[in-house]
């Protein structure tokens, strides 16, 4: 982990661990998630991987060398078949992913992002970094309390906690350097740990 890297997580540190042991994700972990609540899960998070590869995107065009591009393309990559996963299990639920109408705090999340393109390149990775390791503690957090290895979130918790993603988990934050996160990085940082402790507040 680059030292810019721990230290945008050392100063969330309270939050951080709050946010990985949100109860959404303990009530996934341990199977007692109500179907309605995962259900509502899919159809804002397929809204809001949508939306991240459109930010992740933007944040490569901003990239300052090839190696930083080279990592950023990889993620842009894996988001197909994501999206393939968020697609197949909401058609197998007969739930209706065009005509949902994603809630206030999911725009404003998705919103927040891509205004923080505008902020250039060292806030939008400071961001990018912060939105995957979130969901990198958070389903290792459920991998590791799940009490069974059939769990029915299985394709899930590997697409976020296997091995390969926290190998580009820890790329994004080698792209942030060794040097101190500016004030704008650990502004834009905490937001993201707001943001996604409200998404998650608004399915349980």
């Amino acid at each position: 982990m680059s030292a810019a890297a721990e230290s945008l997580l050392a100063g969330e540190a309270d939050r951080w661990r709050a946010m990985t042991e949100h109860p959404f994700v303990l009530a996934t972990a341990d199977g007692i998630l109500p179907e309605a609540a995962f259900d509502r899960w899919l159809l804002e998070d397929h809204v809001f991987v949508v939306e991240f590869r459109r930010f992740l995107a933007g944040v490569l065009t901003l990239a300052p060398d090839e190696p930083s591009r080279d990592v950023l393309a990889g993620g842009i990559t894996a988001l197909t078949p994501e999206l393939g996963l968020f697609r197949a299990e909401l058609e197998r639920r007969g739930l209706d992913r065009d005509g949902h109408t994603p809630s206030a705090g999911c725009l404003a999340y998705t919103s927040f992002m891509m205004a923080s393109l505008h902020d250039g390149y060292e806030v939008a990775s400071a961001v990018l970094y912060g939105v995957e390791k979130a969901y990198l503690d958070a389903w290792t957090t459920v991998r590791t309390r799940a009490r069974e290895a059939g769990s029915r979130y299985r394709e899930f918790i590997d697409n976020w906690s296997a091995p390969p993603f926290a190998t580009y988990v820890d790329d994004l934050g080698a792209l942030l350097g060794d040097g101190e996160p500016s004030a704008a990085q650990r502004l834009a940082f905490g937001r993201v740990v707001v943001f996604e402790q409200r998404f998650w507040d608004a399915l349980v």
